[in-house]
């Protein structure tokens, strides 16, 4: 199928991809519905469908929901051979040339650390960004940027213009801006195993919302993982638990009881925290290595790289546990609450 262009031209499109554009309209529309009333089963086939109009500059993704793309998006295709995922950063970048936090940046796209380092070398080599000091560094459009090659961008927050200059093992200034680096860490590490189902999500209780039952209702982060094979004739299934932490934080006892207390949720509950420094022997007294091991928690450092990425290292693996099954449904019903589609490839997984 041929959309057509404000030229007078058009522009071919696979015909999954013409049938996704035709779904979408003006307003923010969730993946989940339309991937199941277009009938793709496969996330990565989606994806790549997805991709295809991103590409083309038909439509803007963010996170799980798309739309069509207007002319204040600013995502028009500025070189042809500009890759998809340096144009999805491209895309975010505020139009009127100020600067965007590296870290804010590097939450709102759908990249590995590697790929979204390379794709932010790739927008600076074609000289279309100009990086600028800040909290995790940051980054504008260079077109609409400071008129000198030389001069930096300004940092656009308070939070941004305290810290000067930006660089490895800077710290952050709230617990969430480390979700969903590790959210994307660990999605990555999904990625590379066989199995029958594996998703990562953020799944801390909003802020403002009263927590559902108790100060450590639910973890900040969790993964459900489903491996089956066809000559066993059961699944197995693995709840893993992250309890994520800044450097401030990390050495208070109550963080450990926190990642503990969500054992009752998970077979695999750890403690995620924050450092300064890439060596995890600095990140933690020597006194609370034993306790990790008496409570069964595994260890995870997140380390600042200065772009926006995160150094991600696993220290201890934790020995797993066996939950209440109350407590296990309890979880999965969260987990599954904002994605039906989702909540189907699990119950196909586990053959429900």
């Amino acid at each position: 199928m041929t959309i057509p262009r404000d030229d007078g031209g058009g522009m071919a499109l696979s015909r999954a991809a013409a049938r996704l554009y035709a779904e979408i309209g003006p307003t923010w529309s969730n993946c989940g519905p339309l991937q199941n009333r277009l009938k793709i089963r496969g996330d990565t086939q989606f994806a790549a469908v997805v991709e295809e109009l991103v590409t083309a500059g038909l439509a803007v993704l963010e996170g799980r929901r798309i739309r069509r793309a207007d002319a204040g998006d600013g995502n028009a295709r500025l070189q042809p051979e500009m890759s998809a995922d340096a144009q999805q950063i491209f895309d975010r970048l505020p139009p009127d040339g100020s600067a965007i936090g590296g870290l804010q940046l590097r939450g709102l796209v759908r990249l590995t650390n590697d790929r979204y380092r390379a794709a932010v070398e790739e927008l600076k080599a074609a000289g279309l960004v100009r990086p600028g000091r800040g909290r995790g560094g940051t980054l504008a459009r260079a077109d609409d940027a400071l008129q000198s090659p030389d001069a930096e961008v300004p940092a656009t927050s308070l939070d941004d213009a305290r810290l000067t200059p930006a660089g490895p093992g800077q710290l952050v200034h709230r617990e969430s801006e480390l979700y969903q680096p590790f959210v994307d860490w660990y999605r990555s590490d999904l990625d590379t195993r066989t199995l029958t189902f594996g998703h990562v999500r953020e799944t801390a209780t909003a802020r403002g919302r009263a927590r559902a039952s108790g100060q450590w209702s639910r973890p900040d982060v969790a993964a459900v993982e489903v491996w089956s094979s066809p000559l066993l004739p059961d699944v197995e299934l693995t709840i893993s638990s992250f309890e994520i932490k800044r450097a401030s934080e990390a050495n208070r006892l109550e963080s450990l009881y926190e990642a503990a207390a969500h054992g009752r949720w998970a077979h695999y509950p750890s403690l995620v925290v924050e450092t300064a420094s890439p060596e995890a022997e600095l990140a933690l007294r020597e006194d609370i290595w034993p306790e990790l091991d008496r409570l069964k928690l595994g260890l995870y450092t997140m380390y600042n790289l200065g772009d926006g990425t995160f150094q991600i290292e696993k220290h201890l693996f934790p020995p797993r546990q066996t939950p209440e099954l109350g407590y296990l449904d309890e979880l999965l019903e969260h987990f599954f609450s904002e994605d039906k589609a989702l909540r189907e490839k699990y119950q196909q997984a586990i053959g429900r």
